[in-house]
């Protein structure tokens, strides 16, 4: 099954780069009269034509963000993108300083590197402090290849979990439209999707300040505690949580406690890149508590929610698009 599976990607790659044999070139086509291989392959195009929007990179860019992507990333093992390393379905783009940091002029260019991670799929990236950083479905990084002098800071959009390498004399600073964060040296889950109507941080270990837009400090964090940000009204609000139901998706997890289905169905449309509808409004507010399993296919993972609650789902492949769930009541 494995090689099956090895050979498919192989000729899907091959097809995509327009470096298939005529005899290869028959075996692809005979391959794709398999509707699931032939599902794959759709996919394989829509990722490609998804990285279309990054642009060319200088030939020096390329060279230091393939050494990015071979040295720094370690991709997820998803069950459908076995051979990304071939079309680089994780981008690395390295572009000169100028508008995404605002540093103080040095004798020195500094470069930087932004790593963007399509909807189902996730990613790992170590800087060159040590800090590891692990990036989650639809999420984009942007960093220095070298720190500068005063500060380690870094952009993200989307979702991240970030194990910072202590130094002392080098605070670590993550931000965001919404919130920055600054640490010496901690464990804490920073979400800030830019379609997302609040934007939170999680610590887990260590201690953290977390400051407005504007550089003021809002509130300094604890381990165990939860900071949410409306981003509607400004307001803040921290509470003692479990860290773990913040934190788990970093180890392949998805944990949730009392949530509403509504919030699960877009952490599942980030995880599995699908569309999740529902038949009728009421069906948003059924709550549940558990874990479940990332590596499971989907399928399986809405017949336990079907198991759990009063709800049916049903399950459309779209071969040129997002496959799409409809959850509907059992009554």
């Amino acid at each position: 099954m494995s090689d099956q599976f090895d050979t498919l990607w192989e000729k899907i790659a091959g097809k995509i780069h327009g470096e298939l044999s005529a005899k290869e070139e028959t075996e692809f086509n005979e391959m794709i009269h398999n509707t699931n291989h032939l599902r794959e392959f759709e996919k394989a195009k829509k990722i490609r034509e998804d990285l279309s929007y990054a642009g060319s990179v200088s030939a020096e860019g390329r060279i230091q963000s393939w050494d990015s992507v071979e040295k720094s990333i370690k991709f997820d093992q998803l069950r459908w993108i076995k051979t990304a390393l071939k079309y680089a379905a994780i981008v690395v783009v390295t572009f000169a300083a100028g508008y995404l940091f605002q540093h103080k002029p040095i004798g020195k260019e500094i470069r930087y590197s932004e790593i963007f991670v399509p909807y189902g799929q996730m990613s790992q990236v170590t800087l060159s402090d040590g800090t590891k950083v692990w990036l989650n479905s639809g999420t984009t990084l942007k960093y220095p290849d070298q720190f500068g002098e005063d500060a380690r800071t870094v952009c993200i959009s989307g979702e991240a979990y970030f194990k910072v390498a202590k130094n002392a004399e080098k605070p670590f600073i993550v931000k965001s439209n919404d919130l920055t964060v600054k640490v010496l040296g901690t464990s804490f889950n920073y979400s800030a999707y830019k379609e997302d109507a609040t934007a939170s941080v999680t610590l887990v270990e260590g201690k953290v300040e977390v400051q407005d837009a504007n550089g003021e400090t809002m509130a300094t964090l604890h381990p165990g505690q939860l900071l949410t940000k409306n981003k509607s009204t400004n307001t803040i609000v921290t509470k003692e949580v479990k860290t773990s139901f913040y934190s788990s998706w970093s180890d392949g997890k998805m944990s949730f406690d009392d949530e509403r289905l509504d919030q699960i169905a877009i952490k599942l449309e980030r995880w599995f890149n699908v569309e999740v509808v529902f038949a009728n409004e009421q069906l948003k507010a059924h709550k549940f508590t558990g874990t479940i399993l990332k590596n499971k296919p989907v399928d399986q993972i809405m017949q336990a929610f079907e198991l759990l609650s009063p709800i049916r789902f049903k399950h459309q492949i779209n071969t040129n698009g997002k496959d799409k769930i409809t959850i509907y009541s059992k009554i």
